[in-house]
């Protein structure tokens, strides 16, 4: 247990109490997403932009925009880390929580982006999918990794390589939290109702008539159907359109004959804590942040054999950023493992991607047991897989069958 008396400590770890966690607002906007399509949101000839002058030198601010509950104060734009940041730099973050959605973020500031003129953020955090799209539309620019040496020594090298087809050497973009979808429960309740301790594979919760009208998924197509398609063994990497529809009849099948009662985002924990749900499609984060602000732990994790989904919300930095330097300085100092303990600590529990090594003993010292839960600190990254970048027109045709097959469940 943490040392109450840890003034420090203390200050951090008051805030993983609240239940509000990044995925909170995805939730509103998950179900809407096929609705903001990205056809048109490609801005076309923008690969002939290139940085604007930085203004680091003389102007010593940064402007970052995040998703909300994301940074170890969530309530306080001078977060601990924050103010850190600036009385080690001397540079002042402006921290806004804009990123309330890929889409709806990326409609807010397509015009200025797409021109190369100033969005209003020096670097921003954005999702792998909606990452690929603007690195391969030249909206953003290359690091200087001159200006990152934490980056370089302490990047976990999990996070490069192909499997980030997107940008595998980490040119333009890199990760700031990583998120893992799974299989969640009530403990009490699954035992109750199925007579088993836990759910072991993706198909108990669909064929089990047990669990008729208990199961709940995620309003996020990717991650749902993603770990639908692995249960099938399908390579999430590299599937096919036949792929995709295939799994989605299933899944839409399911919907029908009543076996799912709700698609949801982060409000699905309030089902499974109520009862209205007993197990269904999660995000790891949330579960082992609803255990830490109930002080026990009434709901659990499998993270099934099949594979589970993972993708990360990433730093980038758009060519109109009038202050790339400054946003360098800020990732590399989130690179530091102090910091990214502090942030673990601090009650962002999603994965960090420094190297484990360097974090989980910083970690361990103030809370042993946060430090080996393995949906923050997991072991075996081999059971986590990507969803492969749609191309425009495959992202607006899932999205719309996806809207389709979840009308009408809430």
């Amino acid at each position: 247990m943490t040392n109450s008396q840890d003034p420090i400590l203390r200050d951090l770890m008051r805030l993983a109490k609240a239940p509000v966690t990044r995925r909170t607002v995805l939730a509103g906007a998950g179900m809407s997403a096929a609705a903001v399509t990205l056809a048109a949101c490609s801005p076309g000839g923008a690969k002939h932009l290139s940085p604007v002058k930085d203004l680091s030198s003389s102007q010593h601010v940064v402007t970052w925009d995040d998703w909300p509950y994301y940074m170890d104060d969530s309530d306080n734009p001078q977060s601990p880390t924050i103010k850190g940041f600036q009385a080690a730099s001397g540079i002042k973050v402006v921290y806004n929580t804009n990123v309330d959605d890929n889409n709806s973020y990326y409609a807010r500031i397509k015009n200025q982006l797409g021109q190369g003129k100033d969005t209003g953020a020096d670097t921003m955090c954005l999702t792998d999918w909606m990452a690929a799209r603007l690195i391969n539309s030249g909206l953003v620019q290359d690091f200087n990794y001159k200006l990152l040496p934490n980056v370089t020594k302490n990047l976990d090298p999990y996070y490069k390589g192909a499997a980030w087809s997107y940008d595998p050497d980490r040119k333009a973009s890199l990760p700031w939290k990583g998120i893992i979808a799974g299989i969640g429960y009530h403990k009490e309740n699954y035992k109750k109702v199925t007579g088993q301790d836990a759910p072991t594979s993706v198909a108990d919760l669909f064929t089990n008539p047990a669990l008729k009208g208990k199961v709940v998924v995620l309003s996020e197509m990717r991650d749902t159907i993603g770990v639908m398609m692995m249960a099938d063994g399908i390579d999430i990497s590299s599937f096919t359109a036949d792929d995709f529809h295939n799994t989605l009849d299933k899944f839409t099948s399911y919907v029908k004959s009543g076996q799912v009662r709700g698609i949801k985002g982060n409000s699905y924990v309030d089902d499974l804590k109520n009862g209205d749900a007993v197990a269904g499609i999660v995000w790891a984060g949330d579960i082992v942040s609803t255990n830490n602000e109930l002080g026990k732990d009434i709901l659990g994790v499998v993270l099934p054999d099949s594979g589970s989904t993972y993708a990360c919300d990433n730093f980038l930095i758009p060519m109109g950023s009038q202050h790339a330097a400054n946003a360098e300085a800020l990732i590399n100092y989130y690179y530091e493992p102090e910091v990214a303990a502090m942030l673990a600590l601090g009650g962002v529990f999603y994965v960090p991607p420094v190297k484990a090594d360097l974090v989980k003993p910083l970690v361990a010292a103030k809370n042993s047991a946060l430090a080996s839960n393995e949906l923050i600190f997991p072991t075996d990254l081999s059971k986590f897989h990507q969803f492969r970048p749609l191309s425009a027109k495959e992202d607006n045709e899932f999205s719309k069958a996806w809207s389709d097959a979840a009308n009408g469940v809430v």
